[in-house]
């Protein structure tokens, strides 16, 4: 057989590739000792041959100093300034155990503020927690603008006695309450604090070899107005993708693609394998959140990866077959009694990842 004959091509016009460095990673969801590199943190992701990990950094601020920015209700926002020197240790734990301290979650408190004095005193914290990260080796600072908290509202039983998380629109959504922090934000509101924070914040990024990357908002796809914000990546998810990575083109504006985020905001969830093409073949995918739902725009329950309507190995045929390497990490998951950090979960998320990759190998060498 050849490669165009074998049913593993999944888009007519890409070649089977080898695969190349893509690689399972771990984050602060999964943390089993006091800290992301405690031993037994490390063990424990080191178990599922996750090497690479994404952290949320402690702050140097007192809880006085974290007052002064912003919260949406009880959703504490801001980081404040990093522990430099805590990031540091953090990556010689990861380096001793033969690891790599990946990448940092910053928080979302920048996209709530207004244009004014306190918004440009927070860029220059953004900016030194940038430098931060860099003179810890870490080249890669993620991000999750959420003007409101991420919506889920409803559960449904799973197997094995788990319970579902989902979100379905709601009929009187145009009635929701809308947040205390955020107020009402308009589309080109929206935007214009997007591209006053890429223009001010991607330079330093380049200065400091650091990437950004951000996640989209979850779920995608809403209605303008939701809860009072038009959010980024509301109505055409698609679109707004493609917006966000021109807006500022360069390789340092990246993308934190949500394989199942993408398939929730969208009619068909597996409809998204040219739009991770497009962002592989354009170098603008940092970091892949790999998880799976059921459902799609407006309608959907988070599950288990090997049981939900997206199919996950296509998307890792996908991103094989156009040279991406790079980070898959596991994301939400399913939540049972018996398992409340989500431990098991997350092992059988790691495995299946493992699988995958495994099975994308061995196909290529087919090929």
């Amino acid at each position: 057989a050849v490669a165009r004959d074998l049913p593993y091509r999944v888009l007519p016009d890409l070649k089977v590739r080898a695969l190349g460095d893509i690689h399972t990673g771990g984050d602060y969801h999964t943390l089993v000792g006091n800290g992301p590199t405690a031993e037994a943190s490390l063990d424990y992701f080191r178990r599922f041959n996750a090497r690479y990990l994404t952290v949320r950094a402690n702050t140097t601020a007192s809880a006085e100093e974290m007052k002064q920015w912003p919260r949406a209700g009880t959703f504490l926002n801001a980081d404040g300034p990093w522990d430099g020197d805590e990031l540091r240790r953090w990556q010689d734990d990861c380096h001793k155990a033969d690891m790599v301290l990946e990448a940092v979650r910053m928080d979302s408190a920048y996209i709530i503020m207004k244009e004014g004095p306190q918004r440009e005193k927070y860029l220059d914290l953004i900016r030194e927690n940038i430098r931060k990260a860099s003179r810890a080796g870490i080249r890669l600072v993620t991000y999750h603008w959420t003007m409101i908290p991420i919506r889920r509202n409803f559960t449904v039983p799973g197997r094995g006695g788990s319970t579902y998380d989902g979100f379905r629109l709601e009929k009187n959504y145009r009635d929701l309450p809308v947040t205390e922090a955020a107020g009402r934000v308009s589309m080109e509101d929206y935007w214009s604090r997007i591209d006053h924070f890429l223009k001010s914040i991607v330079p330093v990024a380049r200065e400091n070899n650091v990437r950004l990357a951000v996640h989209p908002y979850d779920p995608g796809g809403l209605p303008l107005g939701y809860q009072g914000v038009d959010n980024w990546d509301a109505v055409d998810y698609m679109a707004a993708i493609r917006k966000y990575m021109a807006l500022y083109d360069d390789p340092h504006n990246g993308l934190c693609y949500e394989v199942a985020v993408t398939g929730e905001s969208i009619p068909d969830p597996n409809a998204q394998l040219p739009l991770l093409r497009e962002m592989a073949e354009k170098g603008k995918i940092a970091q892949v959140h790999f998880r799976n739902i059921r459902g799609a725009q407006g309608n959907f329950i988070e599950v288990y990866e090997d049981e939900g309507d997206i199919d996950m190995l296509n998307c890792v045929r996908v991103l094989r077959d156009t040279g991406w390497q790079g980070t898959l990490l596991p994301d939400h998951n399913p939540r049972h009694p018996d398992d409340p950090k989500k431990l098991q979960a997350f092992a059988f998320s790691y495995g299946y990842i493992e699988g995958l990759l495994r099975a994308a190998r061995d196909e290529a060498r087919r090929a």
